[in-house]
């Protein structure tokens, strides 16, 4: 398991998998999940770049996702839009 798999599925009995997770940002999916926002705005960008690298998902995606998704409905991580900003 991985780290971001630990702070996304901590608080709940199931799972979902870095996988998972990867394919519903591809595929511009509708978050189903609360975990999904846990993803955007807990997980430290360290391990969501790495994220993003180990499951080949381009920072573009990450980043067309957050803003249709994440921010337009109020949640925020500062630090992910500063980098979005020097991209």
């Amino acid at each position: 398991m991985t780290s971001v798999e630990i702070t996304v599925n901590r608080s709940y009995k199931d799972f979902i998998s870095e996988k998972e997770f990867t394919q519903i940002i591809k595929e511009m999916k509708k978050p189903v999940t609360k975990r999904i926002y846990v993803l955007f705005t807990e997980v430290p960008m360290k391990e969501l770049i790495a994220f993003s690298l180990r499951n080949n998902n381009p920072f573009e995606n990450l980043k067309s996702y957050y803003l249709k998704y994440i921010k337009s409905i109020g949640f925020k991580n500062p630090e992910l839009e500063r980098m979005f900003e020097n991209d």
